[in-house]
């Protein structure tokens, strides 16, 4: 089946796939095809949704500055279409590629949007990896006990927290310990 007689949703498919088995030039065309197709369709929120995945593909693909033009405005359009937990996955997509372009303030704008929106759907697994990208972004520009809070909250945050995390969280709450707080 050729991208020309394909539909919109095989060519998404044929898209996940080819990311998923790092093929990430055909994943890339394959997107940039699918988006086009649900356009021509008229589905704006899906075509969205294949500009927010190309994004992604592209920041694989070490191509930050037209993975940030993909990702830009994909929110609001979520948001405005009422799908709050695409547009918290757009918000993080957004975060990472203003943050691989440089952009570090607006990458932490965008995460901080993102992890509030995760945490108001009540979903906790990814509030729980924005916020450790997040941190990670704030020990990146040197803010190492905002990080430290920052990771602490992530962990915190975990209804059920695997042996890792445990561990984690223990060793972040020892120096209180020993201060006795």
């Amino acid at each position: 089946m050729t991208s020309e007689t394909s539909s919109p949703n095989e060519l998404e498919r044929l898209a996940l796939n080819a990311f998923r088995e790092s093929r990430l030039d055909e994943a890339i065309q394959a997107f940039i095809t699918a988006r086009q197709a649900f356009l021509a369709e008229g589905n704006k929120v899906k075509a969205t949704e294949m500009a927010s995945s190309l994004s992604v593909v592209l920041l694989k693909a070490e191509r930050s500055e037209e993975a940030l033009e993909a990702a830009i405005g994909t929110p609001e359009i979520f948001i405005q279409s009422g799908e709050e937990t695409l547009a918290a996955q757009a918000f993080g997509n957004l975060g990472s590629a203003l943050e691989a372009c440089g952009d570090l303030d607006g990458a932490e704008e965008t995460y901080h949007q993102a992890a509030e929106l995760f945490a108001s759907l009540g979903d906790s697994e990814h509030h729980r990896y924005t916020m450790q990208s997040l941190s990670h972004l704030q020990l990146r520009r040197g803010r190492a006990l905002e990080a430290l809070g920052t990771m602490q909250h992530s962990l915190d945050a975990q209804p059920r927290p695997g042996v890792r995390d445990r561990l984690l969280r223990y060793l972040l709450n020892l120096p209180n310990r020993l201060l006795g707080r």
